[in-house]
Parts: structure tokens; sequence; C-alpha cells
């Protein structure tokens, strides 16, 4: 069963960069420059300014599901920006938007998974968390940026996930399973 939780956010950001990774999406740096070189102004500083304005968004997720012989699982989510200033973009990406330094932040998520009110999980999701899993550049430069999407299924969380690089148009999808013992599980969506 899944349940599709409120969540609060700006939503012209989420459509706005939703689009660009369509438009961007593909893992050749080479390409994803020559792409970016070939959008207008206009676009490119409203993906700029759609990044800066995301790290001043925090989304929200707190929901409960009954499931099976009457167990309530509930769910308190928050994903939010850490303004530690710790991920300097490749100059290749900044000679498009003709900056000479762009310094970005990581994001993470809180997460409180219960079930019946027993505390099953209580702690942060992290980049770190799919480091197995991610590119060396995506290691480097990429940031967590959360997908409108917890499911809950028998006694397990699963949340969607984009790694990309702000201003880079790569990212790819991955998810973070929680299991009733509090074991976190990531895996790739691509």
């Amino acid at each position: 069963m899944k349940n599709k939780p409120t969540i609060l956010f700006n939503a012209n950001i989420l459509f706005t960069l939703i689009g660009f990774i369509l438009f961007i999406g593909c893992s050749n740096s080479e390409s994803q420059t020559q792409k970016l070189k070939d959008l207008d102004r206009s676009t490119l500083d409203s993906i700029r300014n759609d990044v800066l304005d995301s790290y001043k968004d925090t989304i929200k997720v707190d929901t409960s599901v009954i499931i099976g012989k009457g167990d309530t699982v509930t769910v308190k989510f928050r994903h939010y920006c850490t303004y530690d200033k710790k991920i300097n973009i490749p100059q290749e990406y900044l000679n498009i938007y003709k900056l000479s330094k762009f310094q970005t932040h990581n994001f993470v998520s809180q997460i409180e998974f219960k079930i019946n009110s027993k505390t099953i999980y209580n702690g942060l999701i992290t980049k770190d968390d799919f480091k197995r899993s991610l590119s060396d550049e995506l290691k480097r430069y990429g940031v967590l940026k959360y997908s409108p999407d917890i499911s809950i299924s028998g006694k397990t969380v699963s949340i969607e996930y984009g790694i990309g690089i702000p201003l880079a148009g790569t990212e790819l999808g991955y998810i973070m399973k929680i299991d009733s013992t509090g074991g976190k599980h990531p895996g790739s969506l691509d």
C-alpha cells in the first residue's frame, strides 16, 4: 500500500528542476555542457536561481498508515540544506553561467520511523549512504535531492532521491529503504 503524504515546498522549483533534468538527462559531461551551452540566458538564470532558492526550502512529511493486522507505521521526515559550503562546483559547468566560483551545500534528511509507537529508526540519510553506487564526480560534487516520493510497504519505508551536481544537469535516481529492524538499504533506481 502506498501512502501519499502531504509535502510542503515550492512546486515551481520542483517542476523547473524536473524539466531541466529531463532536458539534460545524460551521463557524459561533454554532452551535458554542450546542452547547457544551448540554453538561453534566462533559462540559465532560472536554473541558477532555483538552485539558490532550494537552500531555503525545507521539505516536511508527517504520515501514518495502518497496515496488516492493525500495525500503525508512522514516518516523520525532514529534508533540508546544511549550509556547510563544502561543495565547489567544477569550472567546466561554471563557464556556461559566466561564474568564476560557485560554492554549494550538502542536503540531508532527518527521518523518524515508528511501528506501533516503537522507534525503529531515528537518524539522518546523507549522500554518503549511497557512496558505493556513486561515480567519483557525484561523490565530490553531488548533492542529495529529495524526490517527492515516500512509500510504505508492509513494515518498510522507501524514500526516493536524486543525486546530482547543481547547475550541471547530472542527476541519477536512488532509493533508501529502511526495514522493520532499522536497517538502511540504499539502492539505485537507474
